[in-house]
């Protein structure tokens, strides 16, 4: 008894240890909040990896690193954000993209609408769909789509992302944008793009083109709160003006998760 008694104690000498050892770790980690942000002032918006909001289809590459099909995933910290993600937006423009031809359709180019040339082909007389456009010059593609420059509601640290849907997720998008222009603040007044967080959610349907397969649609999208003044002022408007930077909005995408 008394043997077992002494493994007793000896076991709980080791669990009083751990627990000295876990505070004593735990407050390192906290001697670090006096510092919190040091250094970081020279990281601007132009010297990180522009950051773009994919979704992760159904045998893509991002796939291939864990990312689960049907969700949202920033290209340039590889986070995955589930199927669910709130967004603040600060800016939207309208461009022409381009998609290589072969799998996986990677981005290849964003352009201003009509600013290159293309050849189109339209609808026979009495079908339905919508003109297809081509670059003589390279055989790809080319979309007339959106991009909208957001920053997450809960993470503004993470900087600005550029989120361009597919063209399946434009009825979505199309919704959506009827709900920007027209939101009224408390006064009465057009609120800005920016004042409002949003939810987006995506979902894995069935794909047109190919029946038997999967494809990631953003296929929702529910208005939330007003930014608090406190919040918009320290985090989300010094970013405005990187947000709404022409150049950046029309860059390309090395990422083929949107396709």
């Amino acid at each position: 008894m008394a043997l077992h008694g002494n493994k007793a104690a000896g076991a709980k000498e080791q669990e009083a240890q751990q627990q000295t050892d876990d505070a004593q770790q735990s407050g390192d980690q906290n001697y670090f909040d006096e510092y919190a942000g040091d250094g970081l002032d020279g990281f601007t918006q132009d010297t990180v990896s522009t950051a773009y909001l994919g979704m992760v289809q159904p045998g893509s590459g991002p796939t291939m690193h864990g990312h689960e099909p049907g969700t949202w995933r920033n290209s340039a910290t590889e986070e995955n954000h589930g199927k669910s993600i709130e967004l603040v937006v600060l800016a939207f423009k309208t461009v022409w993209t381009e998609r290589s031809k072969a799998p996986p359709y990677n981005t290849v180019g964003r352009y201003d609408p009509k600013s290159i040339e293309v050849t189109t082909e339209y609808p026979k007389p009495g079908t339905r769909g919508f003109p297809k456009m081509t670059n003589p010059l390279t055989g790809n593609k080319v979309e007339e789509l959106f991009v909208y420059a957001c920053m997450q509601k809960d993470s503004p640290e993470s900087g600005v992302m550029y989120f361009s849907p597919t063209v399946g997720s434009m009825k979505t998008c199309k919704q959506w944008n009827a709900q920007l222009r027209s939101q009224r603040l408390v006064s009465g007044r057009i609120a800005p793009i920016y004042a409002f967080s949003w939810k987006l959610d995506l979902d894995l349907v069935q794909n047109p083109a190919k029946p038997a397969e999967q494809i990631a649609k953003f296929i929702r999208v529910t208005r939330g709160e007003l930014l608090q003044k406190e919040v918009f002022l320290n985090a989300f408007k010094p970013q405005l003006i990187a947000a709404q930077n022409v150049a950046m909005l029309a860059a390309p995408e090395t990422s083929g998760d949107t396709d």
